[in-house]
Order: C-alpha cells, then sequence, then structure tokens
C-alpha cells in the first residue's frame, strides 16, 4: 500500500492523532485484537481495518487520515468519510494516540545539573589544519570555560607528530587554558596503563587502541574512543581538525522544535567558495558554548528552550508517533551534533538523494549544471531548528555526555560513526540525541573529490550491523545500560559463531534490506520529479535505479564490498568478519571496568607530565 498520497483535507485546529503503540495479536483469519500499550485498551479489529491503519502512524488530524485511506484502501472506494467515522471510533475507544497527550508529556521534566566539559581536538597527518583551528579556538572560543583542553594526534608521520607538538607548545603560550598533547607516547603509556589496571581486558584494549593492530587502516574510530577515555565522568566535545571554531547561522530557519529522524536536516547549495564565504552569517556565541548549553540536560530542557509554554502539538504533525511515545521530559541528552558549512563530510555524493522537497528545490534551483553543484561540496548541511533525534550520525564537531556510560567506537574503516549512535541507542533507549540549528565551518585543505559517476547502490560495510542493532532494540527491556552493552557483546559473539554458509546469507538478507530502502527513497524522489521537471534529476534517479535493481538481481557477496582488497576471497573475508566481532566483543564486555580504571591512570600520567607538549 503505498502511503505516498498528499492529504486532501486539513484542518488547523483539528486535533492530531495517530495509530501507534499497539500489540497486534492474530485471533484468525478475520480477527486481530489490538491492545493499546498507553492506556491498556483493546479491540478486535478485522486484518483489513489493521492494515489500513499502519498508513496511519504519524500524528495528522482524522480527515487527512481519512483521505490517504479513501485514496488507498479498496473497500472504502474514495469515501474518505467512511474513513472519518471508522477513525472517530477508534479514537472514541481510546486506540488512537494523541499528539497533544505526547506534546504534554514532553514538556517540564527534572532539571540535570551537566558535569564539566573537556574540549578535545582530534588529527591525523594534518598539521596546517591543525594550526588553523588551533587559530580559531584562540580567536573564537570561551576556553576558560572548559575545565581542559586535548590534542589527540593519531598521525602515521613522525614530522606530523613533532609540529603538532610545537603547535600545542605555541598554543599554550597564549590559551588562558593550557591544551594537553596525546601523542604516540602518551597513548602508549595509556594503553599499558589500562591494561596493568585491568590485566583481563588486554585483548579489548589493544582491538581498540593499538595502532599495530589496524596499520595500514584508516582508525577514524580508535582517536574517538581515545577521548572517551580521557573523559570519564565530563561532558566531551569532539573537533575534526579540519573544522573551524565558529557557530554560523544556517540559511534556512524553523521555529520551534522537530522530532525525528534525519528527515528534519536540510540542504542549500552554493556555485564556490566565494559564494560560500558571502552567504555566512556567524553567531554571537562560539561552537564550544553552543555544545555545552543543551549537552547533558533533558529533553524537557529541549522543549523548554524550543519556545516559551511548552511543546504545542501543531509541532508534533507529521512526526512518526511511536517515536513520540517513547520519549520522556526526564530523558536525557546524551549526544549533540551540529551542522556542516562547506564540505558536508559525506563519504559520497549521492546523499542527495535523500533529500527532502525545500532542499531538492534549492539544489534544482541552481543555475549551474546539476554535476558541477553536487560535486563541488560547497553546502549548508544541517537542521532549520532544533532537533530531538534517537540515533546521532555524523558531525564535525560532537559533544558526548560521558558521565553516563557511553560504547568505545570501532577503532577503524568507515561508518563507526552510524555503529556508535545505534549502540548509544541500543544501551540507552530512553535517551536521546540532540541537534543543534547552527554548524560549523568544514573547509578540508587537501582536495577532496567525489564523483557523482561513482556506484550508487549499497555493497554492504559497519552500517549493517548498526541496521541490526536500531532493529533489534527492545524499547520495553527495562534492564541498565551495562547489561544492554553486554547484550550487545554477546550478539557480535553469537553471530560471528554462525558457519559460513549463515554468516552469507545474513549479509544478503541485510544488503537486501539497504537496497528496498534506497529503492523506497528512488521511487519517492522519482514521484516528485514529475514536478520538478529537471531532465538531469530524472536521469540521475533512473540510473539509481537501474543500478540498484541490477544488484537485487545478482547473489551479493562481501567480495562486492567497496575498498575490498583485490583477490580476497569469501572464506577470507567471513574469518576476518569474525575476528572484528570477536575483538569488538572483547572490548564491549571489558569496557565499564576499563572507563572505571581510565581515571586514576589518566591522573597518574598527568601528574607523571605524560600529556605536555
Amino acid at each position: 500500500m503505498s502511503t505516498d498520497v498528499t492529504p486532501a483535507v486539513s484542518s488547523s485546529h483539528a486535533p492530531l492523532v495517530a495509530f501507534a503503540n499497539c500489540e497486534l495479536v492474530r485471533i484468525s483469519d478475520t480477527a486481530v485484537l489490538v491492545i493499546n500499550r498507553d492506556n491498556n485498551r483493546q479491540l478486535m479489529m478485522s486484518p483489513q481495518v489493521v492494515q489500513g491503519l499502519t498508513t496511519c502512524t504519524t500524528f495528522r488530524t482524522i480527515e487527512e487520515h481519512a483521505s490517504v485511506l479513501a485514496a488507498t484502501r479498496p473497500e472504502l472506494q474514495g469515501r474518505p468519510e467512511l474513513a472519518v467515522q471508522a477513525l472517530e471510533g477508534l479514537l472514541a475507544n481510546g486506540m488512537l494516540l494523541r499528539a497533544g497527550d505526547a506534546a504534554a508529556r514532553l514538556s517540564g521534566g527534572a532539571g540535570r545539573a551537566p558535569a564539566p566539559t573537556r574540549v578535545f581536538v582530534i588529527t591525523c597527518d594534518r598539521p596546517a589544519a591543525v594550526e588553523r583551528l588551533l587559530e580559531s579556538l584562540l580567536r573564537n572560543g570561551k576556553l576558560s570555560r572548559h575545565e581542559s583542553l586535548f590534542l589527540v594526534d593519531d598521525s602515521r608521520q613522525a614530522e606530523c607528530r613533532a609540529a603538532n607538538r610545537e603547535l600545542v607548545a605555541g598554543f599554550n603560550t597564549r590559551s588562558p587554558t593550557d591544551m594537553h598533547y596525546v601523542g604516540e607516547e602518551a597513548q602508549r603509556a595509556l594503553l599499558n596503563g589500562l591494561i596493568a589496571a585491568q590485566p583481563a581486558a588486554e585483548n579489548g584494549l589493544r582491538f581498540l587502541l593499538d595502532p599495530a593492530q589496524w596499520s595500514g587502516h584508516k582508525t577514524y574510530g580508535r582517536a574517538r574512543t581515545l577521548c572517551l577515555l580521557l573523559s570519564v565522568g565530563y561532558r566531551a566535545i569532539i573537533m575534526d581538525d579540519d573544522v573551524l571554531c565558529q557557530a554560523l547561522l544556517p540559511p534556512v530557519t524553523e521555529p520551534g522544535l522537530a522530532i525525528g529522524g534525519m528527515a528534519s536536516r536540510q540542504a542549500a547549495f552554493f556555485a564556490d567558495r566565494d559564494e560560500l564565504a558571502r552567504a555566512a552569517v556567524p553567531a554571537d556565541f562560539d561552537p564550544l558554548s553552543g555544545h555545552a548549553s543543551l549537552l547533558g540536560r533533558t529533553v524537557g530542557a529541549v522543549v523548554d528552550a524550543a519556545g516559551q509554554g511548552g511543546l504545542a502539538e501543531e509541532q508534533l504533525r507529521g512526526v512518526n508517533a511511536s517515536l513520540a511515545s517513547v520519549l520522556e521530559a526526564d530523558a536525557p541528552i546524551l549526544v549533540t551534533q551540529s551542522g556542516s558549512w562547506g564540505d558536508p563530510g559525506t563519504s559520497s555524493a549521492h546523499w542527495v538523494l535523500s533529500l527532502q522537497d525545500a532542499s531538492l528545490t534549492r539544489l534544482l534551483g541552481q543555475e549551474a549544471s546539476l554535476v558541477d553543484i553536487i560535486e563541488n561540496r560547497c553546502n549548508w548541511l544541517g537542521s532549520p531548528r532544533l532537533s530531538l533525534i534517537k540515533v546521532a550520525s555524523m558531525s564535525q564537531m560532537t559533544g558526548l555526555d560521558n558521565t553516563a556510560l557511553l560504547p568505545p567506537y570501532f577503532p577503524a574503516f568507515r561508518g563507526e560513526d552510524r555503529l556508535f549512535g545505534a549502540m548509544v541507542e541500543a544501551i540507552h533507549p530512553r535517551a536521546c540525541s540532540l541537534e543543534y540549528p547552527w554548524c560549523v565551518p568544514h573547509m578540508p585543505l587537501e582536495e577532496r573529490h567525489f564523483s557523482i559517476r561513482e556506484p550508487i547502490a549499497a555493497t554492504g560495510g559497519i552500517p549493517l550491523f548498526a541496521r541490526y542493532l536500531t532493529d533489534h532494540i527492545d524499547y520495553k527491556d527495562a534492564s541498565g545500560p551495562l547489561l544492554r552493552l553486554r547484550h550487545v557483546a554477546e550478539d557480535a559473539r553469537r553471530i560471528a559463531a554462525r558457519s559460513d554458509r549463515d554468516l552469507l546469507l545474513d549479509f544478503r538478507t541485510e544488503v537486501a534490506h539497504s537496497h528496498a530502502s534506497q529503492l523506497g527513497m528512488i521511487g519517492n524522489q522519482q514521484q516528485k520529479a514529475v514536478q520538478v521537471g529537471s531532465e538531469a534529476w530524472q536521469a540521475y534517479l533512473q540510473r539509481a535505479l537501474g543500478e540498484i535493481q541490477a544488484l537485487l538481481a545478482e547473489q551479493q557477496s562481501p567480495v562486492m564490498m567497496r575498498g575490498v582488497p583485490a583477490g580476497s576471497s569469501e572464506a577470507e573475508l567471513l574469518q576476518r568478519f569474525r575476528q572484528y566481532a570477536c575483538g569488538f566483543a572483547d572490548a564491549l564486555e571489558h569496557w565499564a571496568a576499563v572507563r572505571d580504571a581510565s581515571s586514576t591512570v589518566l591522573e597518574r600520567l598527568q601528574q607523571a607530565g605524560e600529556f605536555m607538549p
């Protein structure tokens, strides 16, 4: 059944309702028992009615839901009044969730006193970018507000490490707060100190932190895990080395609060760096203070910050009701993220396929060719208003409330940020993440080119396990974060123990789910493309459709994943997966004890001068 029918009737004063948070028990071919988890009401319905209600899971008026049902359910014969009558009956019987009730539940809530902040810069072989960032920190950052500053150096080249150490020493002659330098020697001392404190955790610690384990790979997550170990009990604000410490306002702003996933993000496109620079509007705060403003607080505090008088019912229009039903006013904000100004930071050019209507209009309204606009990576990508999200994603500046039990990052490869966000959600299903309605300049100094001609269809990788985790979260599970972290470790070991045949089947199934998701996204875009009238865009969508359909017709294999060394066999890749899964499981099983030991080890190393530049 399609759900992409635009409601024909709207009433701004009518209550917003949705069908959500119900248990469905199939009794027979003609009856389904529906139990509302919010109020314990229950009702017997026909399977056809239940199927129709699956299109009513976002908050809209009864008339809006009825328009969709009349257009998609053949038994209604295009008569929305029949759907209105049925929905009003369901509402009277307590089987629909009211947006007003959800809005009232999310307003207020107990306040939380946030912990002090520690600020981190992570870098790898880019001393010129470090120098530029440190200058912007001195110019714009209110550095005395933070408990301490760290530069975590993951550089491979000795000359880059020497240059970074010298830059930190020079920075400290001008900064009100000294910056610690966490280079090769300090990292080795930290690893050895943690192993001495927790010898049972040695295998897991080496998996996470020992660079020798990841020779030849880009260790995006390793540096972030070091930041977590250096900030236990604090709030951490982590900056990539190719950003600037400057907060910029988005070119598009919206009032109030958004609740949802990445659909709340928008994008704008600029012809070149000059136009991008002219459009930049500085905010009246620095991004470190911006991240610290709501990080570690609560959903209720975010609702209060979004506007006076609590959350308005209308602000939940179009919000997934199942998402709203699991949010609570006193739920903590464990991760904060901000938008990008310049390079969007995406790993391909094909992120534009997920654009929502307003962003798509801005893309296709450019005078330059579609290919040039997509490939020049002169963009704004972010949220036009405060946005509560359940699963955090990529951000070149990220806030982490490390007073909570946060998981480590997977040490290497792309997709480590998505896996981290999925793990936080799995361990803390009550918690939330937050995207701020401002962005930071993301200006890589090295040449980056992502061609629109690169393959579009998904081929696998770390995001497959991230989706597996989020698909299997039990929001009714009342166990604590430590037990849930152990469950994630057990899942990794259980999957690794499967036979080659079963692992290949799992892989193909998950890749097929990715392709199905892509096909749905492309289908939605093709419906809109008829109205926008861009032949280049329609050709791009048709190409994407053809590529994905072609892969669906093939038997997928791990050897087809992008980045896999040429000549690799399925058996080799499956064995490598098992090694990675078991190594990460080792790390997760001992992670809580390692965290507990890290503060003592860090204090001892600081007293010994290990972090002096």
